[in-house]
């Protein structure tokens, strides 16, 4: 089979606003002046990212990424085009030759350039997306390994995350990648788009370039906000007695305002270096409702009022802090990872991957204040032995130092620490770029 060597646009962006980007490697191979060719630009990032995090070189290593094109002869793009030169066509790193590469090649058409005359133009239009994942071309849906089912579209959260589905290859208009937040940072995939450098969007109508040199450069930029939330008990937990700590604190759940736990990311973003997010569908604007993720207990008590106790599942909150058949510490005044660590090394510090809605951040946390006491009659959680639970629920805004919400912006990393106690929550929050070394401190009430 013939393989075509050439550049791909792969410009990771590991930061909101990076200043400058680097020409990390330029070379032609060959002369075909008719071949559909791409760029290689590499943005020296200034620290190292985390294992999940895409960089180029891991992007280099992994399964590239994935390019939707449309040809619509002389006519612009519109919503009423199917992706009918490209489908979720995979671009991938050749190591050997130190190129990117796809197949099966193709040509640009051939109606304009400087060799001939024409009254028609042939216009191509480009979007790109990573990392590629492969599909089901006729249904959208995402293959999994062989290990797991293939996801179906009407599949609720808890059978796939991450990448879920694209559009079919006879859908008409803008290509859309579904995406669900998993809650995990073992597992949490970062997710990026193509633009256009100095547009900051797409590159639509593209003509076929005159030069054999002019390829289309794709700058890739992060879709999602990096979030790390700590939390810690302060004040709550006794002093060991007789080597046992007798109250514990559990979470049972906690509820976000401020991102949104799936939507559908259009890859024809129409403000400059600003991710296009939908609702799940694809359809309408991407829903601002809060976000709840619970312990997993089915004993009736499941945070908030009609809550699901038959349906509950555990989605990735840290096993140390809920109550479980385990024997675990609950919340102490140590800090931890909110969400199920990734590393044993700082799990402190593992981020998940979420989408911003533009909503205030808020949180609403629910958690058992239990303390063990034989005198009382009445059980723990546990329903074997005796003492006191207290349930707490407290809700906080989170507020930067001018006293305004914050608001989650795809591209930056967030911190939140959550302390808690028994009357309040108090909340820090650092907010940074991905490629700042400092993290700027916030303190919020």
């Amino acid at each position: 089979m013939k393989k075509f060597y050439l550049f791909a646009a792969a410009a990771v962006l590991l930061t909101a606003c990076m200043k400058t980007q680097n020409v990390d490697e330029v070379a032609t191979i060959g002369t075909d002046e008719t071949t559909v060719s791409f760029d290689v630009y590499t943005a020296r990032a200034t620290k190292a990212g985390k294992p999940q995090e895409i960089t180029t070189e891991k992007l280099k290593a992994g399964p590239g990424f994935g390019v939707f094109a449309y040809y619509t002869d002389n006519s612009q793009y519109d919503q009423y085009v199917k992706p009918n030169f490209m489908y979720n066509q995979q671009v991938r790193y050749d190591d050997v030759h130190k190129v990117w590469v796809y197949e099966p090649v193709k040509y640009w058409p051939n109606e304009t350039g400087d060799a001939g005359v024409s009254d028609d133009k042939d216009y191509v239009t480009f979007f790109a997306y990573a990392p590629y994942v492969e599909s089901e071309p006729s249904t959208g849906a995402v293959k999994l390994p062989k290990n797991k089912p293939e996801l179906k579209l009407d599949e609720t959260v808890e059978q796939h995350r991450n990448i879920t589905g694209l559009i079919n290859n006879s859908t008409m208009g803008d290509p859309k990648i579904k995406y669900i937040v998993d809650w995990s940072p073992a597992t949490s995939v970062d997710l990026l788009w193509g633009v256009e450098e100095t547009s900051g969007k797409p590159f639509l109508n593209q003509l076929k370039p005159v030069k054999a040199t002019d390829k289309t450069s794709f700058n890739l930029r992060h879709a999602l906000a990096k979030l790390n939330v700590q939390i810690d008990a302060t004040g709550i937990v006794s002093e060991p007695v007789a080597e046992a700590v007798l109250t514990k604190v559990y979470v049972r759940s906690i509820t976000f305002d401020g991102f949104a736990a799936k939507g559908a990311l259009n890859l024809n973003n129409t403000t400059k270096n600003t991710p296009l997010w939908v609702d799940y569908a694809g359809i309408d604007n991407l829903v601002e409702e809060p976000v709840t993720i619970f312990d997993g207990r089915k004993d009736g008590k499941e945070g908030y009022q009609d809550g699901e106790a038959t349906r509950e599942k555990v989605v990735g909150l840290n096993p140390v802090i809920i109550q479980s058949d385990d024997a675990t510490s609950g919340v102490t005044g140590t800090a931890v990872n909110l969400f199920k660590p990734f590393s044993t090394a700082k799990p402190v510090e593992d981020p998940i991957y979420v989408i911003p809605n533009g909503a205030n951040m808020k949180v609403t946390i629910v958690y058992d204040v239990e303390t063990k006491d034989d005198k009382l009659a009445g059980y723990l959680s546990d329903g074997q032995t005796h003492g006191s639970t207290i349930e707490n629920t407290i809700t906080a805004d989170i507020k930067v130092s001018n006293d305004a919400h914050l608001q989650l912006v795809a591209g930056n990393a967030y911190t939140i620490k959550l302390h808690l106690g028994m009357t309040s929550v108090k909340v820090e929050a650092s907010v940074s770029d991905w490629g700042d070394t400092e993290p700027k401190e916030v303190n919020l009430p």
